[in-house]
């Protein structure tokens, strides 16, 4: 029962990277040629940089638009998050202790900071 579990709870993140990646069409074009999980791992980690770069610039907006304690809380909210997203992603990146881990794991990293940074952005509007 609890390695089906596993196992369906891979497949779920396993798909989630796939859809990431259809939406976006660099990292499409690059799990397309992906030959091997380490491949896989790398097209993750490439787009995880560019949004973490996003995140990064959505942040420094996003604080720079707080005042008094709200700039404060948003920073404790930031730090907070990042060890969240840190410990949910290595969570997720071990469920089978197989190969596509490392996918799943890389994967969660991309779709949560992917998330994040549209989340800063929204928080000062175009």
């Amino acid at each position: 029962m609890i390695r089906t579990s596993l196992a369906a709870s891979a497949l779920l993140l396993a798909l989630c990277a796939v859809a990431s990646a259809a939406d976006n069409p660099a990292l499409k074009k690059c799990m397309d040629s992906a030959n091997t999980t380490a491949d896989m791992v790398t097209c993750n980690a490439k787009e995880a940089k560019v949004q973490d770069a996003r995140l990064n610039k959505a942040y420094k907006t996003a604080l720079a638009a707080q005042e008094g304690a709200r700039r404060q809380q948003l920073q404790d909210v930031q730090r907070l998050w990042i060890k969240y997203r840190d410990a949910n992603c290595a969570f997720a990146g071990s469920a089978t202790g197989s190969t596509i881990d490392q996918v799943n794991g890389s994967g969660c990293v991309l779709d949560m900071t992917q998330t994040r940074a549209q989340e800063l952005e929204d928080l000062v509007g175009p």
